[in-house]
């Protein structure tokens, strides 16, 4: 299992957040296809900042979600600026 946190800024923070509803069609049932979990967070000083907290289980199955048609358009469809996006890995020292 690997923990991921994606930073990334919106067009519309509200916007983005109505897709992360419960449910179906909404962005956890989409990742759930891949058995990854999300937790979402948004800057309260400016809710067009936010971040994803992911766990996934199997990051080829993830990387070829975020790479797929449906994955893009989920990203535009949600106002994503994915130019900002960015992807930071959880890594412990032994």
């Amino acid at each position: 299992m690997k923990t991921l946190i994606a930073f990334h800024q919106l067009e519309d923070g509200d916007h983005w957040a109505k897709a992360w509803h419960k449910g179906e069609g909404g962005r956890h049932e989409m990742f759930a296809k891949v058995g990854a979990k999300c937790r979402t967070f948004r800057d309260a000083k400016n809710p067009d900042s936010a971040a994803v907290l992911i766990d996934v289980p199997d990051m080829e199955a993830f990387e070829s979600l975020m790479a797929s048609d449906e994955g893009k358009k989920a990203m535009q469809e949600d106002g994503l600026k994915i130019e900002t996006m960015r992807m930071l890995e959880e890594f412990t020292i032994e």
